[in-house]
């Protein structure tokens, strides 16, 4: 065996692994926002080379298989294994044959091509996984970005997609500017990474015009079981959330938001509840919303209530997206949006579809969101950052209480006005919202997922073209 050839073999796992190493940091779990823009370069660098193409849908595949492992320290054990394993599984065939793809186009087109091509058929399988009801976009790539705000305002004009977009243009560009020693290729992806901050920039000057002081209020020790009806001890943490409610009167709270699914109610425990928490919303003066599960006509459902201050009546909204095994077998979905007196109500995973979000921002001009969570503990940022990505898309602030995980207030730009971890005793975090225009009136809005859609129609033709050249 000559030189070239061992360090052909040696090249394969070295790039699968630096890859791998950046995906893990940087996508799912991972948390530095920088790194995703350098984790596909050296995979696709080796793609971009002259081995057989099986070599390469390996070594990406396993890449981003490698990488999506650290799924496992939030919900190994948690999820079925089914689930699991499509979590992990998908992105990293999807992954692998955008790179086939773009290599195919490279052979045929060149190297603008096929950045190009990789940046839209990447772009076509994170749209098309967005329609899974199972996940929805809890695994794209663009929540990688939102602990840097700069670099998403994207999202308000094309969605998440116009940032996994950037993340397949950028480091596709630098790996031909290094294998295909294309430096327009290299120019174009610096350009690309520029224009995108410099619009972020411009985008986060527009002055709010009001602003909204909210609390949220969470305990991960005062709650009862979700399965069980035990009424004292439902009706004890009721009386725990009502007396941190009640104590917020001076603050000037205007809002309070209370984490998902606090405990199972039924009747008589049920009305006695709802009066507590309602007297604890008239004497704080703030309108409060509140996860319960309970029975109603549409049998058991995983619901927020919201007491308004002087209202009769409590009103009530049913989570639409349940969590594949553990909710969808125990609760029944909710069919219909919620917003009062322009606050509007989604419940934890509701947030994961894009799709459900704009509709509800288009239909109630909602100027905030409140939205009661429920974490796994290590995926409490993870999963926070998918829920700023729709607040980004739509232009509406967002207020998340979650159990077993974080609390956090950010602004229409997805800049974080406060953030907690939850605890055993009671963590109060209060911020002062910046308030602008209401929900519904993005670019996003108005067109919805034509730029996904104009993605999958890009890589279809690159590759019917490329295979058309070859022949």
């Amino acid at each position: 065996m000559n030189v070239a050839r061992v360090r052909a073999y040696a090249l394969a796992p070295v790039c699968t692994l630096l890859s791998a190493a950046g995906f893990f940091l940087s996508f799912g779990l991972g948390d530095l926002w920088w790194l995703a823009w350098l984790a596909p370069v050296p995979v696709l660098w080796y793609a971009f080379g002259t081995e057989q193409a099986w070599r390469p849908f390996i070594a990406a595949s396993l890449a981003m298989a490698l990488g999506g492992c650290n799924l496992f320290q939030a919900y190994g054990g948690i999820l079925p294994v089914p689930i699991l394993a499509l979590a992990i599984g998908a992105p990293a065939l999807s992954f692998a044959a955008s790179v086939l793809g773009a290599r195919r186009v490279l052979r045929a087109l060149g190297p603008l091509a096929a950045m190009f091509a990789f940046a839209a058929l990447w772009t076509a399988f994170d749209l098309l996984a967005s329609f899974s009801h199972e996940g929805g976009t809890v695994g794209t790539p663009a929540a990688s970005q939102v602990a840097a705000p700069l670099l998403i305002q994207t999202a308000s004009l094309v969605g998440f997609l116009g940032i996994t977009f950037l993340l397949g243009l950028v480091p596709a560009g630098m790996a031909l500017g290094l294998r295909a020693r294309s430096p327009l290729a290299a120019g174009i992806a610096v350009a690309a990474f520029a224009a995108n901050a410099a619009y972020g920039q411009w985008r986060m000057t527009e002055a709010p015009t009001a602003s909204l002081r909210v609390a949220l209020v969470e305990s991960d020790a005062a709650v009862a079981s979700v399965q069980q009806a035990d009424a004292t001890a439902a009706l004890q943490a009721v009386d725990d959330y009502a007396a941190n409610i009640a104590a917020l009167r001076e603050a000037q709270v205007r809002l309070i938001v209370l984490p998902e699914n606090i405990a199972r109610l039924e009747a008589p425990a049920r009305e006695l509840a709802q009066a507590r928490l309602a007297a604890a919303a008239n004497r704080a003066q703030a309108t409060v919303v509140a996860g319960f599960n309970t029975q109603t006509d549409a049998g058991r459902q995983n619901v927020a209530w919201v007491f308004t201050p002087g209202a009769v009546q409590v009103s009530s909204y049913a989570k639409r997206h349940l969590v594949p095994g553990l909710e969808s077998t125990r609760y029944q979905p909710g069919l219909a949006a919620f917003a009062a007196n322009g606050i509007g109500i989604e419940i934890c995973k509701d947030m994961d579809f894009p799709t459900t979000l704009r509709a509800d921002m288009v239909a109630s001009r909602a100027t905030l969101l409140a939205v009661p969570a429920w974490d796994f503990g290590a995926d409490a940022w993870s999963h926070a950052r998918v829920a700023i990505l729709r607040s980004v898309e739509n232009a509406v602030p967002l207020a998340r209480a979650a159990r077993d995980g974080l609390l956090s207030v950010n602004d229409g730009y997805g800049r974080l006005l406060g953030r907690a971890q939850s605890k055993d005793g009671f963590t109060v975090l209060v911020a002062d919202v910046p308030l602008g225009t209401s929900g519904g009136r993005t670019l996003y809005d108005r067109i919805g997922d034509v730029f996904g859609w104009f993605c999958v129609a890009l890589g279809a033709v690159l590759i019917a073209w490329a295979m058309r050249r070859e022949r």
